[in-house]
């Protein structure tokens, strides 16, 4: 039997392009390797409330474990410039519970989930991807969507000329009996322990946190364990979780005969805090969209698929390029930069500008912040102070 669409991955792009196609009532498969939907749980977890609303998603008691209205920004040396606002900016959520969620609504739509169910290969006749292949036989699709996240194993054996996306390894962890600001996250940079993002503590409920980290260099098990003893005193932490964290934007192409990519494997994750839900989620809505049009017109080569690649780089290229341009400034700055930075905007009076950015912006779409940071007349003195002409001139040029 030969299905409409068949999905890799039941992560929230994959199960979000499932449920848009199977709303026009079209057979849609999706596919997970792993035996439950949402695991392994290795997701900082922490989504916009912007970004939920944009993707029709409505908070719910069985994934919501926190409302978050600002944070803590800690510089190597311990010092901190502290944003909150006046309005809930995100919700924190458990990502195993959450998948389930999207598991669920999709499978109301009508679409069948597989556990346990490790695509092998894509099936490929002239060029032309017409199916996979699993370890219990083929399926016929009339169009494939990978979404098997940053891996990116099947394409890489399909698509030669495909670079996955640029990522680094990251572990997560939780932890109980510490104490926080119950509505505060802290994000720690330091080169030494996580060189290429930064570490992130996220207030759960009562005295416990979800506290991890992403490194390019180093052992990220033993820096978070380092972090975690000098910060909450913690001798031992069990229940480590890895993963990667997708930090070099989207890739070059996200577009085949028969074949789109979403998610992770797309590259459409935040540069800047390797989240990726909800620009991963908006882009799969697109790709569920015209692949709805390409099985109406019984023609799914590429370029009929092509509106998917010029709509998600039309309507979010622009934030990739700018969020990229932000994470590569920030991967240049070394921890003793860093420790000038804070202490000159302490004594530039800024707090206020950066709590009126924060309150007008948006936590996913990040370009028109940084435009209006760099253009505001206080801050371009600080930014020239603390970087140089040169290199924000380089980020001016991006974001313009």
């Amino acid at each position: 039997m030969r299905i409409d669409a068949a999905i890799v991955g039941a992560g929230p792009s994959g199960l979000l392009a499932a449920t848009t196609i199977s709303k026009k009532s079209y057979r849609v498969q999706v596919y997970e390797e792993h035996s439950v939907v949402g695991e392994p749980k290795h997701c900082a977890g922490l989504v916009s409330v912007e970004g939920l609303a944009k993707l029709g998603i409505k908070p719910n008691e069985s994934f919501t474990q926190n409302t978050i209205n600002g944070g803590r920004i800690y510089a190597p040396n311990g010092e901190y410039i502290e944003i909150r606002d006046t309005k809930p900016r995100a919700h924190v959520i458990d990502r195993g519970e959450f998948d389930q969620h999207l598991a669920q609504r999709a499978q109301e739509s009508g679409v069948e989930i597989f556990t346990s169910a490790r695509v092998e290969k894509l099936a490929e006749k002239n060029r032309y991807i017409v199916g996979l292949k699993t370890g219990d036989g083929s399926v016929e699709s009339r169009i494939v969507i990978d979404a098997e996240g940053s891996g990116s194993r099947l394409i890489q054996q399909i698509l030669p000329g495909y670079k996955k996306p640029r990522s680094i390894p990251g572990v997560n962890v939780e932890i109980s009996g510490v104490e926080v600001e119950s509505d505060l996250v802290e994000v720690w940079f330091t080169e030494e322990l996580a060189k290429g993002l930064f570490i992130w503590v996220i207030p759960l409920s009562g005295c416990n946190v979800r506290c991890g980290l992403a490194a390019s260099e180093g052992n990220p098990v033993d820096n978070l364990r380092k972090f975690v003893k000098k910060r909450f005193s913690v001798e031992e932490i069990s229940g480590i979780r890895g993963g990667s964290v997708v930090t070099g934007g989207p890739v070059s192409s996200t577009i085949s005969d028969g074949l789109m990519v979403v998610g992770d494997a797309a590259g459409h994750v935040k540069p800047t805090t390797g989240g990726g839900v909800v620009m991963g989620g908006l882009c799969s809505r697109i790709a569920g969209g015209v692949a709805i049009k390409a099985l109406e017109k019984e023609d799914c080569s590429k370029n009929i698929l092509r509106p998917y690649e010029t709509g998600w780089r039309g309507e979010y290229g622009s934030e990739f390029r700018s969020m990229l341009a932000l994470r590569n400034l920030m991967n240049s700055i070394s921890d003793a930069r860093f420790n000038r930075l804070f202490e000159t905007f302490k004594e530039s009076g800024l707090q206020n500008v950066v709590d009126d950015l924060v309150h007008e912006g948006d936590m996913d779409m990040q370009a028109g912040v940084i435009r209006r940071a760099i253009t505001d007349p206080k801050m371009l003195g600080f930014l020239i102070h603390g970087l140089g002409r040169a290199t924000l001139g380089e980020l001016f040029s991006t974001v313009k």
